[in-house]
């Protein structure tokens, strides 16, 4: 390597090694952050029985030293100790009863240091804690120097004692779980030793053993202990080896029954107090609050770009997305936040193609359709041509009597919106058509009566006088509060402009815009609130072709944020979180949790210092005992699981079936440390058009289903721990069906230990 001037930046990285039999936990398998990697249990060569070898001997925990000389970067290690410990953890401590030095610091990163500047000399001092994990470390040193020439290294060292001892703990577990945990004794001298093992269990896990154990020199013992986990929380597992060592490591432990979440949304400027009530026979102990306040719509527009950018192609999802790719542009530059401009410039361009596909000859719906998009839209010299054509569109599909309507025979509530939809997307100089719009929803009026229809008519902006007041007497009507919380009803008998009933969150939008006007509602905002609470990575914000109306209320009635604030949580007037909020990055809401226990306590919100307009979702996540009734209408499941035992691959079979046309999204919960053979899945022939295989669960998306026809899906496992397990519900979602997810009792994993496994007792 040639050598490098004296002044250089070094980037540093250290890493553990492993390589070994022994299973880690589900957690360990997916810890890489940031260049480094949190190592599980130490390297081990299994043998005969449960004895274990050590794979070579280990050195103390030492602080690093990076010097770049003209070798190029050069790791010199010092066996010197930090006098400060870390922030976030403690590093080891003296056992409660004055035992063994305690190991509890296991981080799931060690150091990635990316910008690491030497001295006059070439050499930099990099002061680390080691982890208490006990592994071979790597450390990684790249270098450069001011010329650009580059040079790099490579350094080893151990951590190890001369007896240890390592429980090999679950990711996580859930109520009502049980596990014969494997615990580790290692003897890395050259003699025998006499000791004595001792496990417990504390905070949500119960359970305890001791065993008197004999370890050959340079050789290991694994034992199990039984434990339970009897509430949802922190668990730990402690095990001391004589007076040689003690190590605990940490297991959460989930609750277990249906997920049921419960939300509320509203606009913040100042304080905002309100209650969510919990279902009933949820333990509160396990309910799980946690409140996101968004900076702005910006937020919203830059998490919708991916999402409108695969959506299918119809023509309000074409509309939609030229509509998201024109308003970011626009927003971001009224925000003074800069986006990515290629991002950007993508979806601008694929949008556009998808509305001229869908322009070429359209009837007068989707020429309106097309147009909601395109209202104000400026600056685009293409859109501008096309937009007077599809107004000509619209104009000639206008009836006599002054009404639109998409099919030949609808009901009179539903050509009243779709006759107030059109009219809306005609800008104001078409006087003759709106006119001929406003006096039919006026010979109309009496039929409107329920809150939504009267909704689209007084946002169409082609009514006035005596009809708008009435028609916003019964929207006000039809909007409901709750806790100091507004929101709306769904009419059962309504129909939109499509033809459904429609969705909550286009109600929302439309109610949000009818009420644009009315500044002396100052609880309008909740509305547009509402609609975020709903929004969902998935689907949007759930309005279907109606999301373009929603993305307008959204932008019309959400002011941003210009300046750095605080949020505060409180419960029953006591804080429990504080968190910053920066308008610098509009994607990053403030997340706030509250901590369970408590029963329906009032949430208090407060913004410091007080700024318009912030918008939040508060969730209330329960569970609920199964019921046993769960289920999707017109879909079946059935569950097969073969025999499971440590180690060894078993099949768990999903068959399921579907009305004709109907594609599902299935998720098969998976319990700690468990993998999957995913060449399992390559018999299913066409059935499986995609699969991805997560930490916790299994996610498969089928193609429509046949007639008749019984899908069929093996999937090969291997269970890492024995015992007892649940894990998440297995989750069905109809595609193309908005809000069609289902939560369905999980099977229940019954692992069985290897052969000769030997317990604590």
């Amino acid at each position: 390597m040639k050598a490098l001037g004296l002044f250089g930046v070094i980037a540093v990285a250290v890493t553990g090694c492993f390589s070994g039999s022994m299973a880690p936990s589900g957690a360990d398998k997916e810890q890489a952050v940031g260049g480094a990697y949190y190592p599980p249990a130490p390297a081990m060569e299994e043998s005969e029985g449960d004895t274990m070898k050590t794979a070579k001997p280990r050195a103390a925990p030492s602080r690093s030293r990076m010097a770049m000389d003209e070798a190029g970067p050069t790791a010199i290690m010092a066996p010197e100790e930090l006098e400060e410990e870390p922030d976030d953890a403690v590093a080891g401590g003296e056992a409660d009863d004055g035992g063994p030095e305690l190991r509890q610091w296991f981080p799931e990163s060690f150091l990635w240091q990316p910008l690491v500047e030497t001295d006059e000399s070439g050499t930099a001092m990099v002061d680390v804690r080691v982890p208490d994990t006990l592994t071979t470390w790597r450390v990684l040193a790249l270098a450069h120097s001011q010329g650009g020439r580059q040079a790099g290294t490579v350094h080893t060292f151990d951590s190890r004692l001369p007896l240890y001892v390592d429980p090999v703990v679950p990711g996580w577990m859930y109520v009502g779980d049980r596990v014969l945990l494997p615990v580790q004794a290692v003897n890395t001298t050259d003699e025998a030793v006499d000791t004595v093992l001792e496990v417990s269990a504390v905070g949500a896990l119960t359970g305890e053993g001791s065993v008197a154990l004999r370890l050959p020199p340079r050789g290991s013992d694994v034992r199990r202990v039984a434990l339970v986990a009897e509430g949802s929380g922190s668990g730990s597992v402690r095990a001391v080896l004589g007076d040689s060592d003690a190590a605990e490591r940490q297991v959460p432990v989930k609750p277990a029954g249906r997920p049921v979440e419960r939300t509320r949304g509203g606009t913040l400027s100042a304080t905002r107090s309100f209650r969510i009530a919990g279902p009933e026979k949820a333990d509160p102990v396990t309910q799980e609050l946690s409140v996101w306040v968004f900076p702005g719509p910006l937020a919203v527009l830059q998490a919708e770009i991916e999402r409108a950018a695969s959506a299918a192609v119809t023509p309000w999802d074409a509309a939609y997305a030229f509509a998201l790719a024109s308003r970011l542009e626009q927003l971001s530059l009224m925000a003074g936040i800069e986006v990515d401009p290629k991002v950007a410039r993508r979806l601008r361009v694929l949008a556009w193609q998808r509305v001229v596909r869908h322009s070429r000859s359209p009837d007068a719906g989707t020429a309106a359709d097309l147009l909601a998009a395109m209202r104000d839209v400026e600056g685009h010299e293409l859109a501008e041509e096309l937009k007077k054509r599809l107004i000509r569109n619209v104009v000639s599909g206008q009836r006599g009597d002054g009404t639109w309507a998409r099919q030949s025979s609808a009901p009179l509530q539903q050509v009243i919106v779709q006759t107030a939809f059109a009219a809306r997307t005609l800008p104001d100089d078409e006087e003759g058509a709106r006119l001929r719009a406003s006096g039919a929803l006026e010979r109309y009026a009496r039929e409107v009566k329920d809150s939504y229809t009267a909704a689209v008519v007084l946002a169409s902006g082609v009514v006035d006088g005596d009809l708008r007041a009435d028609l916003l007497k019964i929207v006000l009507d039809g909007v409901t509060e709750t806790n100091g919380v507004h929101g709306v009803s769904v009419p059962k008998e309504a129909r939109n402009a499509w033809g459904q009933r429609p969705p909550y969150a286009e109600v929302r939008a439309w109610t949000a815009l009818a009420l644009a006007e009315e500044t002396d509602l100052d609880w309008r905002g909740d509305l547009v609130s509402d609609l975020m609470a709903g929004y969902d990575a998935g689907w949007g914000f759930g309005a279907g072709p109606a999301d373009v109306i929603a993305l307008e209320a959204v932008l019309i009635l959400l002011p941003g944020l210009d300046r750095e604030v605080e949020v505060v949580l409180t419960l029953d007037g006591n804080e429990v979180d504080r968190q910053q909020l920066d308008p610098a990055q509009p994607r990053v809401p403030a997340v706030l949790t509250g901590p369970p226990g408590a029963r329906n306590p009032e949430i208090g919100l407060r913004v410091e210092p007080e700024v318009p307009g912030l918008a939040f979702v508060a969730t209330l996540a329960s569970w609920v005992p199964w019921s046993g009734e769960e289920q999707m209408a017109g879909v079946e499941v059935e569950t097969e699981v073969e025999r499971m035992k440590v180690g060894l691959d078993s099949t768990l079979t999903l068959r399921l079936s579907a009305p004709s046309g109907v594609a599902l999204v299935v998720e098969q919960g998976l319990p700690a440390g468990a993998t999957v053979d995913e060449s399992s899945l390559a018999s299913v022939g066409d059935a499986l058009v995609d699969h991805q295989v997560f930490t916790d669960r299994v996610r498969l998306q089928t193609r429509a289903f046949r007639a008749g026809e019984v899908m069929e899906f093996p999937i090969q496992v291997r269970p890492a721990f024995a015992g007892r397990f649940q894990t998440l519900p297995l989750t069905l979602e109809a595609t193309g069906r908005v809000g069609q997810r289902v939560f369905l009792r999980p099977v229940v994993w019954e692992v069985a230990p290897e052969v000769g496994a030997l317990a604590v007792r």
